[in-house]
């Protein structure tokens, strides 16, 4: 009895683990909404989704967590801005529309849980592009470093900066930010010209260049970004955005060089007035050769008759002399052709 009292509890502790052990597996590949499973919910930014601009591209990743992926997402309710469109986990398009839309998301995952989530987001109309140094407030009266911010880029892949400087004030050096990369600058007189190459489109406000100005000895200077253009385009040339050194906007210049290459039409009237001679002495050559086929056939019927055939040859002679002088001249202008 005293061993069969022992081998009950360890049969017990053994089956025990027996069954513990053959639940682990189930617990594991279970798709059911078990407690060690965090609950299926957005995990998008505080901040809601980014602020839209008419007419640029944009692009949002939708972000979610718990459950059981793969997810499926789609649009319980609302309406997304014109142009934007759902594609997966993320908002991509270009919207064409201004104004504020509501629209509510409702994910599922494999276990066909659901979890809804109200989106708000604004199409703002886009700020023009700028390039703008931050000046210090004050006078300089040694070497100072000015940040080149960037406003709106955009598609943006290249800019140019020209800057009128006051007097006396030399740049040292221009340095290149993680956006950006100097390709050339110079300073000719007071004018400075720095040319900057993006490799991606950089962040809106942030800094793609920094100038270090330098007030001739023992002077203070003032600056100010009253005399300053830019201008800045995309991948393909395209001027996006631009403004002269004198404040006016600057347009799509490339279009007047083309219309000026394209003042050498007046060279076309030459080639019609050397096509109307070469027309002249084609048609007189044809009109020479029919009488030389009617003088054989002429003297054949009357053949006692000699004095029609002098007269016949000697009208035959004179054209061929003004064929080849006069209208000779004519040919000559066009031989060219």
């Amino acid at each position: 009895m005293k061993h069969v009292r022992t081998t009950l509890p360890a049969l017990a502790l053994a089956l025990s683990a027996l069954l513990a052990g053959c639940g682990q597996p189930v617990t594991g590949t279970s798709t059911g909404g078990g407690s060690g499973r965090d609950i299926l919910y957005f995990s998008d930014n505080a901040s809601g989704l980014p602020v839209m601009y008419q007419g640029e591209d944009y692009s949002a990743d939708l972000s979610v967590s718990g459950g059981a992926g793969p997810y499926t997402l789609k649009i319980s309710s609302g309406t997304l801005p014109p142009g934007i469109k759902l594609g997966g986990q993320r908002l991509t398009g270009t919207p064409t529309a201004t104004g504020t839309y509501k629209f509510t998301l409702e994910v599922t995952d494999s276990t066909l849980s659901t979890r809804s989530k109200e989106y708000t987001v604004n199409v703002n109309t886009l700020p023009p592009l700028s390039l703008a140094p931050t000046l210090p407030t004050g006078e300089i009266r040694g070497e100072t470093r000015i940040p080149l911010i960037i406003t709106a880029p955009r598609n943006v892949r290249a800019a140019r900066l020209n800057w009128e400087l006051p007097a006396g004030v030399s740049v040292t050096r221009v340095q290149a930010s993680e956006q950006s990369g100097v390709l050339f600058w110079q300073q000719q007189g007071q004018v400075l010209t720095v040319d900057l190459g993006f490799k991606t489109v950089p962040r809106n406000g942030v800094r793609i260049a920094l100038i270090s100005v330098k007030p001739a000895q023992d002077k203070a200077a003032t600056l100010t970004a009253t005399k300053m253009g830019y201008e800045a385009r995309d991948g393909t040339g395209k001027l996006l955005a631009g403004k002269f050194m004198s404040g006016a906007a600057m347009t799509e210049t490339p279009k007047a060089d083309g219309t000026q290459d394209g003042a050498d039409q007046p060279a076309d009237a030459p080639a019609s007035t050397e096509t109307v001679p070469s027309v002249m002495p084609t048609q007189t050559t044809p009109s020479v050769t029919p009488p030389a086929q009617t003088t054989p056939t002429a003297p054949q019927p009357p053949s006692t008759e000699q004095p029609v055939t002098p007269p016949v040859q000697n009208p035959v002679e004179p054209p061929k002399p003004p064929v080849t002088a006069p209208p000779g001249a004519h040919l000559r202008t066009g031989a060219p052709l």
